[in-house]
């Protein structure tokens, strides 16, 4: 009897699922193992990156939220994730390998910064191992994500941080001598008649343009729209960031001209979380621009 090419296709075995792994006791106990293994081999980078979290005035306060944010991109995808096949793939050790070596070169000599650049790679290099393609393509934003909370090398972080303070004193005096103010930039400081503004290092804004990229990215990841209007939005974050942190600067100079010192501090304290509220009710207006209207609705299958 001949055989027709439906006959063939149904004879085919279908390929697991991930609905289907979570039944079978090997992958529980393999997948068991392979997360005691990632916090066994990155417990003092998790532990270094904690610290650095809660470090007073730190550039990466938001890393401890970004977690909870990849977990959320899994549950609103879960219905997909789960009916995606499993195809385990070898190309996954391609990452593994080198991965692996140089969080060990790093961990022992004490370069957790750099040690935990690869905690993402490793993730993506596992994931292919365990579930092939299809699965780690499901997976990739959440794990790229996951870098908005890696605290890069702090020489790196100075460096830039100083390149943003720089430039937010100079818009802010700009801007201060256009209103007729007598204001003269002396580094990153400003010099008012009746007072001296120095732009510090939690004033430059680069904390809050980390914080604002990272939550503009899951902002535009959760967004309907075309792919250049949601790269759009995360490409607009600097520059909106450097404005809105130079008119931050501009203000809390203005408080200390007409109120005196005591409420320029106080002011400064609460400035950021103001500015940073303004940007981001910006950049949901941008989204309606770059026809970025709508939110994603949840997979049903």
């Amino acid at each position: 009897m001949e055989t027709t090419a439906l006959e063939v296709k149904q004879a085919k075995p279908a390929l697991p699922i991930v609905a289907d792994l979570g039944k079978a006791r090997t992958w529980q106990v393999l997948g068991a193992l392979s997360v005691v293994a990632l916090v066994f081999i990155y417990w003092d980078t998790f532990q270094w990156w904690w610290g650095q979290w809660w470090k007073n005035e730190s550039y990466y306060s938001h890393g401890i939220l970004i977690p909870f944010m990849s977990a959320f991109v899994i549950w609103f995808n879960w219905k997909r994730i789960v009916r995606t096949p499993v195809e385990p793939s070898a190309w996954g050790l391609a990452l593994l390998a080198p991965t692996i070596l140089v969080q060990f070169g790093s961990h022992r000599s004490g370069a957790e910064s750099i040690s935990g650049l690869t905690v993402p790679i490793t993730l993506l290099g596992a994931s292919l191992v365990l579930f092939g393609k299809r699965v780690t393509r499901e997976l990739l934003f959440p794990i790229l994500f996951l870098y908005f909370m890696c605290v890069p090398p702090t020489q790196y972080l100075y460096g830039l941080s100083f390149r943003i303070q720089e430039r937010s004193t100079m818009a802010a005096a700009a801007g201060l001598r256009l209103m007729g103010f007598d204001a003269v930039r002396e580094g990153v400081a400003i010099q008012l008649p009746n007072i001296r503004v120095l732009v510090g290092a939690p004033c430059s804004g680069f904390r809050m343009l980390i914080a604002l990229l990272a939550f503009t990215t899951f902002f535009a990841y959760m967004k309907k729209g075309p792919l250049w209007g949601r790269l759009s939005l995360v490409a607009l974050v600097i520059p909106l960031s450097l404005i809105a942190n130079s008119v931050r600067v501009l203000l809390i100079a203005l408080v200390g001209e007409y109120w005196g010192e005591d409420a320029m501090h106080s002011f400064h304290n609460y400035s950021g979380y103001i500015v940073l509220v303004i940007a981001f009710a910006i950049l949901v207006q941008l989204a309606k621009v770059v026809k970025c209207r709508d939110f994603k609705s949840m997979p049903t299958s």
